[in-house]
């Protein structure tokens, strides 16, 4: 009984721990098509305990030219916002795909913003992942 109650224990753990560091992805929502020169803006809220951030952002080109940037910016208090890194540029390809990481420490919240230039239908996906501090 014991060393089923200990595997369950185990399993249960890894379960949970696994879970915690997967990535999540925004579902999609009506108005997430950017067109020629619109934005789209995605907000991470982080919590604290957390030692970084993984963002990945795809862009399928659904029609036209594409064109415009991905950037990331942070905030304390969701108002204010400072860029983090350096932009990213679109470029006329029928898909692609950036990936920004950021460390400790993280800010409280983490915007995507993507931002149309050219004559394009773009429509993207934001995936992200924030990773605990390791405990011993």
């Amino acid at each position: 009984m014991k060393k089923i109650l200990m595997l369950l224990t185990v399993i249960f753990t890894f379960a949970i721990a696994s879970q915690a560091q997967s990535s999540i992805k925004f579902p999609r929502i009506a108005g997430d098509t950017i067109a020629n020169t619109g934005t789209l803006v995605k907000v991470i809220n982080t919590t604290s305990g957390y030692a970084g951030e993984a963002i990945q952002v795809s862009l399928s080109l659904l029609s036209g030219t594409g064109a415009g940037t991905v950037g990331v910016y942070g905030s304390l208090d969701g108002v204010s916002y400072a860029q983090i890194g350096s932009n990213y540029t679109i470029t006329n390809t029928a898909s692609q795909s950036c990936n920004f990481y950021i460390t400790a420490p993280l800010p409280q919240y983490t915007k995507v913003l993507i931002t149309g230039a050219g004559t394009e239908s773009l429509l993207p996906t934001v995936f992200y992942r924030i990773t605990k501090y390791q405990t011993n």
